[in-house]
């Protein structure tokens, strides 16, 4: 960075600015809250919300070409797969060049609606699966059968010849035993793994530093989650199918031994990456407030440099909160 540019850095920080450095690259479009499953760990089902029609999420994803041009889009919700369009959005994205994917809990993944998906261009499908066993992965989803579904669904998509398939797996107390079984599963399978540590209940919930001590599912056997996440590194540092870092899968120890305390690690939320609530809501950080909405007449470039969204990016980057270690949110450039 040449002095100037320094200069210029160190009058925004004083102002309580920050600037990107440069245009998004990862695009998060929560399309829907509705979702069926009363999960242990989540309470976005509990919200009443109503979908976005199908033209908006178009011209958001219109606009974004124009913008930013080919990123990574990632569907998320709630369940997407509830919206019948679902498929006529992935479409449209790849066919503006991007790299699409999404999240399901893999109840509605008939194979009919499987080969959807594989026409429409899908790259990456993440399969929600906390756990190898049927009672640990129905315990967690909160209704029976939750196993047996992703298994379906696994044999759905080894029928088409794509998307890829990676289970993605939230590490509690209930689970940590099982993850030498589940990436047995991974293995054999074909798939890839990508893990997440228990976090406070995603939902209109007030944040709390405190949650993780009253939560049914916070593991009280730490030599478990030791033992689970070692298993974990090894395998990724010999080129396995773990999808995440080793420096994030260490932090992830030291989390669960006290996951109230600043880790010293950045996020990157809203620095290479943007998202879009069901409402319409343009956000940095899902826990913070929106910097705008789909439905302003400014260009998404002049929001994405408006002194609002650099006074929230500025926040980001000094916030002591230990959701920087999710996927969506974790900085690769602190390894």
């Amino acid at each position: 960075m040449s002095r100037a540019a320094a200069l210029v850095e160190r009058a925004l920080d004083r102002a309580q600015l920050r600037r990107a450095p440069g245009r998004p690259t990862q695009v998060h479009l929560s399309v829907t809250d509705r979702c069926f499953l009363p999960c242990l760990h989540c309470d976005i089902w509990k919200n009443e919300a109503v979908d976005l029609p199908e033209a908006i999420w178009l011209d958001v994803l219109d606009r974004l070409a124009q913008w930013i041009g080919p990123a990574s889009v990632n569907f998320v919700g709630g369940e997407p797969l509830l919206r019948r369009d679902l498929e006529r959005l992935f479409a449209r994205a790849v066919e503006l060049g991007n790299t699409v994917s999404f999240n399901t809990n893999a109840w509605l993944l008939s194979r009919r609606r499987v080969r959807a998906i594989a026409e429409a261009g899908v790259s990456i499908v993440y399969i929600s699966m906390d756990g190898a066993r049927e009672s640990t992965v129905d315990h967690s989803r909160g209704r029976a059968g939750s196993w047996r579904k992703c298994m379906e669904a696994f044999d759905h998509f080894d029928a088409v010849p794509n998307p890829r398939v990676v289970i993605s797996t939230i590490l509690h107390g209930r689970n940590a035993a099982e993850i030498q079984e589940l990436l047995a599963l991974v293995r054999e399978r074909g798939y890839q793994l990508v893990l997440q540590p228990l976090y406070q209940n995603f939902g209109d919930n007030r944040y709390d530093p405190d949650w993780w001590r009253s939560s049914a599912m916070w593991p009280r056997d730490l030599g478990a989650i030791d033992a689970a996440l070692d298993l974990l590194i090894a395998e990724r540092r010999r080129g396995g199918p773990v999808c995440n870092a080793v420096g994030q899968l260490a932090a992830m120890k030291r989390y669960f031994r006290d996951p109230s305390r600043f880790n010293g690690l950045t996020c990157k939320a809203g620095h290479s990456d943007i998202s879009f609530d069901p409402q319409g809501n343009i956000r940095l950080c899902y826990f913070l407030e929106p910097v705008a909405t789909v439905f302003d007449m400014a260009p998404l470039a002049a929001t994405w440099d408006a002194p609002r969204t650099l006074r929230r990016r500025w926040q980001v980057s000094r916030c002591e909160r230990s959701c920087n270690l999710l996927n969506c949110n974790f900085d690769r450039s602190d390894l």
